[in-house]
């Protein structure tokens, strides 16, 4: 745990997705246990999600504050995925944009040093590079899974799969004895 009074400030924002948030969560708790305070920024769909399943008053969770931005769907065009992805492309920049300038100009929880985003929403580095902020990338699943998609050209070049992902190779019943 840090010694000084004054805690880094970090924002943390998830992709808006299955599985993206607990890790992201988890991995806020430990900035906390090293000295960070952290702004954990969610779709306002998400975080009224998030919200219900604490115990009361849980919006300030020991260094952590919960905020959302609108991704501007309706709930029948937030039941497709697609629309989801398009939102997070066309309409969350702004929004996270507009909270990145109201949390640093309100002086409140001091100026935030570093945006961290999972790696799957590079719309909120693009942001954060824009803004000339310090970021970082965060990657919520497996590290085998990584290796995969980082490889799925070579994999391709080399006929293992193709464009689609099907195996190319042939996959026969063997006994062993």
């Amino acid at each position: 745990m840090m010694t000084t009074s004054v805690r880094p400030h970090v924002l943390v924002i998830p992709s808006p997705g299955q599985g993206h948030v607990m890790p992201l969560m988890r991995f806020s708790y430990c900035l906390v246990d090293r000295g960070f305070k952290v702004t954990f920024v969610n779709i306002e769909f998400i975080h009224a999600r998030l919200i219900d399943s604490l115990p009361e008053n849980g919006i300030e969770l020991d260094h952590i504050h919960l905020v959302s931005i609108p991704d501007g769907l309706t709930p029948k065009e937030r039941e497709d995925p697609n629309n989801l992805h398009s939102a997070a492309s066309s309409k969350l920049p702004a929004e996270l944009e507009k909270l990145l300038r109201n949390v640093n100009e309100s002086g409140k929880n001091g100026k935030i040093a570093c945006l961290i985003a999972d790696e799957t929403a590079g719309w909120a580095l693009d942001v954060a590079r824009k803004m000339g902020m310090r970021h970082a990338s965060f990657w919520p699943a497996s590290a085998g899974i990584k290796a995969i998609i980082h490889h799925i050209t070579e994999l391709i070049e080399m006929d293992a799969i193709d464009n689609n992902g099907r195996s190319l190779y042939l996959l026969v019943d063997a006994i062993f004895i």
